[in-house]
């Protein structure tokens, strides 16, 4: 299944997430105000998350080191 794909201005020390709807739909949210390789960058990085399936993970946390 193909992922959506969503820019969007966001902080610029938040560079991507990543989350899935109701439906089970998976989508990657990129921050637009960074630069194309940044972006694509994050985007292998959320791929990873997605891949792993952390976002289904209820303890999961990215910046606090934990899974």
């Amino acid at each position: 299944m193909e992922k959506k794909v969503i820019l969007q201005d966001l902080p610029t020390t938040v560079r991507g997430f990543c989350f899935h709807d109701d439906d089970g739909e998976e989508f990657v949210v990129l921050n637009s105000r960074l630069t194309r390789e940044q972006n694509l960058t994050t985007y292998k990085h959320e791929q990873k998350h997605l891949a792993q399936g952390d976002m289904y993970e209820p303890n999961y946390k990215e910046y606090g080191g934990e899974k």
